[in-house]
């Protein structure tokens, strides 16, 4: 499904993409080394309880942007936090969590009203609360209730903040003594997503970002991944909705080989209008890795179009920095050629709008 070569010049010159840019997407974008770095710093100077270390459960409370760090943690960290972590996408907050739960209140806003209804329970329930957030009524509540506010000063939309979100979650994980010291594992993947820049910014003569955005104008992404790449499924497919205002759709291994390859051949419309993009890691279970194997078969078989991303790094928080770094990329010039601001989201502005006037 190409698309005309008049409507592809919006990517193709720099002047171009910057005029159709005008609140910085591709700023924030660039901003993800920095971000994690600043992230770390951060945490790492944060006054926290020792006592917060000493729980049955974490949770982070948060959603969109703010939760999808915490989700991200919790999938690269799945094989040595020391307690069960989950991620609460809703109001309140699961009967389990009491005196003995740490729950980590994640809002770029600070008024996100889930996550301070999620604050609020946690409160009432006499949890260990922490909160990370850029001011806003969440920051108010926490320094009332004496909990630690861990803040971040950066001016973005929340889903271009992933840096912060996850490098905050990561650090007072370590700071906290769920995990061993990430240090070191955070500038191996630093010094790995630095030479990625060299491929995709706007003005890279070779750009695979560019190459992939105009592969897939005018379908619809299914991203599909394991494990951590599970999580990133869900962050691309957010990416796609909220920059590029395009239709996606995720799914993770190995429950959609349990259902999801049934539906492969039908209706007949899917072979023009799909594009399945799988995210693979270098550390993919042996078992994911036929099964991603086999899946592919059965999508040529229904002939689908499908994609492999994938890249090598030093650990495998490189390999999942690099490829938000390349998807947001891929979104952003997408954004551009559906003719879309890939920073407002207006649809999000009028539901809130809606919500605060009530039904």
């Amino acid at each position: 499904m190409a698309i005309a070569q008049s409507d592809a010049s919006v990517i193709e010159s720099v002047e171009r993409i910057r005029a159709a840019d005008p609140d910085d997407m591709l700023g924030r974008i660039k901003d993800l080394p920095k971000q994690v770095r600043d992230a770390w710093a951060i945490a790492s100077k944060a006054s926290l309880p020792p006592a917060y270390g000493d729980v049955r459960n974490v949770v982070v409370a948060g959603m969109g942007g703010s939760a999808i760090g915490g989700d991200l943690a919790a999938a690269l960290l799945a094989d040595e936090l020391k307690v069960p972590m989950t991620v609460h996408r809703d109001y309140g907050l699961p009967a389990y969590v009491g005196r003995d739960s740490l729950v980590i209140a994640s809002s770029y806003s600070g008024n996100t009203e889930e996550t301070l209804s999620a604050f609020e329970d946690a409160r009432k329930r006499g949890a260990k609360v922490l909160v990370l957030t850029t001011g806003g009524k969440i920051a108010e509540l926490g320094r009332a209730s004496n909990f630690p506010v861990v803040t971040f000063s950066y001016k973005a939309q929340p889903r271009a903040a992933l840096g912060y979100s996850l490098g905050l979650v990561l650090g007072v994980l370590t700071r906290l003594g769920f995990v061993r010291d990430l240090a070191d594992d955070i500038e191996a993947a630093l010094s790995d997503l630095g030479r990625l820049e060299e491929r995709v910014h706007e003005g890279a003569r070779t750009n695979d970002a560019k190459k992939l955005a105009l592969e897939l104008h005018g379908r619809i992404p299914f991203a599909y991944g394991a494990g951590v790449m599970g999580v990133m499924a869900r962050r691309v497919k957010g990416q796609w909705n909220e920059n590029a205002k395009n239709w996606s759709a995720f799914d993770v291994m190995s429950e959609l080989n349990h259902n999801a390859v049934v539906g492969f051949p039908n209706p007949p419309i899917a072979r023009e209008a799909l594009v399945v993009l799988f995210l693979r890691s270098d550390r993919d279970n042996p078992r994911h890795k036929l099964r991603f194997e086999v899946t592919r078969e059965l999508l040529d078989r229904a002939q689908i179009a499908h994609k492999t991303l994938q890249f090598r790094g030093q650990n495998v928080l490189s390999e999942v920095l690099q490829l938000v770094y390349f998807t947001d990329y891929v979104s952003f010039y997408l954004a551009l050629l559906n003719g879309a601001d890939p920073s407002q989201v207006k649809s999000i502005d009028y539901l809130k709008d809606r919500l605060a006037k009530g039904a």
